[in-house]
């Protein structure tokens, strides 16, 4: 995919005080007027905006959020799919660059929306730093994410007749770069203790997901029974979850027009593991992959660890 470098009208100074002209951000090319018509958006008070590195445990906090928002509404979870439930900001204009229509599924979505986005801070609308409505950020280990990232373009047909290890090759020296998952993340890690930004990580979903739960109900301000988290849990394990046809993209999927997709066949829940990579990449591309990630670390002078919050 190929990406190029914008420049927003304005930058969340009041949310985060540094040297925002020195912050390259990108968006995927052609861009037109997308980034703008974004900056514009109406943001209500009550959305709640889920915002992730792709890949990185969106489904599963999508579904656990519209649980809790719609009263464990179980029927309607498994009869319709996550993505018109909860819509992907940038995904109608990734699939027919048509800005004019590009906003419509968030648009006509009845509130409270729940809406995801894997933009950067800087790239999503100016009203969010303003109006400050609930935004959920899950961060999870690059590697990981880059290596479900790859199966899931296969699928799309994206990356079909590529190996992995091309893959991660041209994604070190061409995507990571601009679109720097580091970076990315500490921008929301730094907002984590606001009131209105919830900040965990994907290792902390597969540690301990009835906690992550029992915050979030604190966060938005909703309550479970006990009957209703144990339902929550099973339908949000790995295997259900796998099974399910309304959190495995398939109406997305039935979108992407390629001529390549489906030639070759991966669960978008595929894996759920974390550290994952290590089954997947030789030594060399870990280390290669390892490289790049704490050299963006030193100098943000943060550490994986402090972003996973395992310390």
């Amino acid at each position: 995919m190929e990406y190029e470098e914008v420049t927003p009208k304005s930058y969340p100074v009041n949310l985060i005080k540094k040297d925002w002209t020195q912050r390259k951000l990108y968006y995927t090319s052609p861009a037109k007027s997308m980034p703008n018509a974004i900056y514009n958006m109406e943001v209500l008070d009550n959305d709640i905006w889920i915002v992730t590195n792709p890949k990185s445990g969106t489904t599963w906090i999508q579904e656990l959020v519209w649980l809790l928002m719609n009263d464990c509404n179980f029927d309607t979870a498994l009869s319709k799919d996550l993505e018109l439930r909860s819509p992907y900001l940038e995904f109608d204009f990734m699939i027919h660059r048509n800005v004019e229509r590009a906003l419509k599924p968030v648009q006509e979505l009845p509130s409270p929306r729940i809406i995801k986005s894997h933009l950067s801070l800087a790239l999503l609308p100016a009203q969010l730093w303003e109006k400050k409505p609930k935004v959920i950020y899950v961060f999870r280990d690059p590697k990981d994410a880059w290596i479900s990232n790859y199966y899931h373009f296969v699928n799309f047909g994206f990356q079909y007749g590529k190996t992995l290890e091309q893959y991660m090759d041209e994604l070190l020296e061409k995507e990571a770069p601009k679109r720097d998952p580091i970076l990315h993340a500490i921008e929301f890690y730094q907002l984590r203790n606001e009131p209105w930004v919830y900040y965990t990580s994907y290792n902390l979903m597969k540690q301990d997901l009835r906690k992550v739960i029992e915050n979030l109900c604190k966060f938005l301000n909703k309550t479970v029974t006990e009957q209703q988290m144990e339902r929550l849990l099973k339908h949000l394990s790995f295997e259900e979850m796998k099974n399910n046809p309304t959190t495995n993209h398939r109406w997305e999927y039935g979108q992407v027009q390629h001529p390549n997709r489906g030639k070759e066949v991966h669960n978008f829940i595929r894996s759920g593991k974390v550290g994952g990579h290590k089954e997947e990449l030789k030594a060399q591309q870990i280390e290669k992959a390892d490289r790049f990630i704490e050299g963006r670390l030193q100098a943000n002078q943060v550490t994986l660890e402090q972003l996973l919050l395992l310390k």
